[in-house]
């Protein structure tokens, strides 16, 4: 007697269209800018942010810098909190790292 076995394979990719990827508006300078540092909790993604605000900051003349985590990277940024990084900063860096 022969027993057959399936195997099936699932694909958690999104099967919608994104559309076009466009890049958001740059501004001329980061001098007396606030930059936003949104980390996504991986290990260690805070502190290449803050080494990445380091660099920046050693090149221009930042206003300030404010850190969000958004708490973990298995879901998306929750839209109040990419509201509140909008309003406070004028730049942000989105980052992941291990």
């Amino acid at each position: 007697m022969t027993t057959s076995q399936q195997i099936v394979t699932l694909d958690p990719r999104d099967e919608g269209d994104p559309g076009p990827a466009a890049l958001a508006p740059r501004p001329a300078s980061l001098d007396g800018k606030t930059l936003g540092l949104f980390s996504n909790n991986k290990p260690h993604s805070e502190e290449l942010l803050r080494m990445i605000a380091d660099v920046i900051a050693e090149r221009y003349q930042i206003k300030g810098v404010v850190e969000h985590n958004k708490g973990g990277h298995q879901w998306p940024a929750q839209p109040e909190d990419l509201r509140t990084l909008a309003q406070e900063c004028d730049v942000a860096i989105h980052a992941t790292a291990e």
